[in-house]
């Protein structure tokens, strides 16, 4: 059975090693710990974009299975100038010194979905689908008119949101690379 719920600040370590988890940094990178130690620290505060307070957990069957970063665009700039300088020394270690460069993932009226992540033992199982469900009724409840997400090219997820009713929209450059900005607008 799955069940969703907002994080809590108890959370924080396993928010951020989903984070990792996105990121594709491979497990038995040296970094891996100063990651998810200044990872942790980042989703612990209650105003970063990573924060606690943006996500919601899946479990399955009382076990943690996944999580979803979901932030409203009128605070996405705000939120993520407070936590880019804390990540900015492994950020320009894993994406170069011009990442800063990027463009707004997410803008005023956007209800952005910025991370998905499932445990691998858990895929296939209905809890990202939920999960998109979830983002797609808090931004009705909070009048937001669309839901976004960014993915790369070819990810094999694109589907599940094409099927959810997500289109293309246009190409944005996240860290250096060309990802594909999805809507349901």
């Amino acid at each position: 059975m799955i069940t969703l719920r907002f994080a809590t600040q108890q959370d924080a370590s396993f928010i951020a090693a989903g984070i990792f988890a996105a990121f594709l940094i491979t497990e038995d990178s040296p970094l891996r710990n100063t990651w998810l130690q200044t990872l942790t620290k980042v989703c612990s505060q209650p105003d970063t974009h990573y924060s606690y307070t943006n996500t919601i957990i899946a479990e399955y069957n009382g076990v943690r299975a996944g999580m979803m970063i979901a932030v409203d665009g009128n605070y996405y700039r705000d939120q993520r100038n407070k936590m880019y300088p804390q990540l900015k020394s492994l950020f320009d270690l894993v994406f170069g010194n011009n990442w800063e460069q990027m463009e707004d993932e997410a803008k005023p009226g956007d209800f952005y979905i910025d991370t998905l992540s499932i445990l691998p033992e858990y895929q296939n199982k209905g809890i990202g689908t939920q999960l998109i469900h979830h983002a797609i009724e808090r931004a009705k409840q909070l009048q937001i008119p669309r839901v976004t997400l960014a993915v790369e090219p070819n990810n094999p997820a694109k589907q599940l949101y094409l099927r959810m009713g997500f289109h293309f929209l246009q190409p944005i450059i996240i860290f250096n690379d060309t990802y594909h900005l999805y809507t349901t607008q």
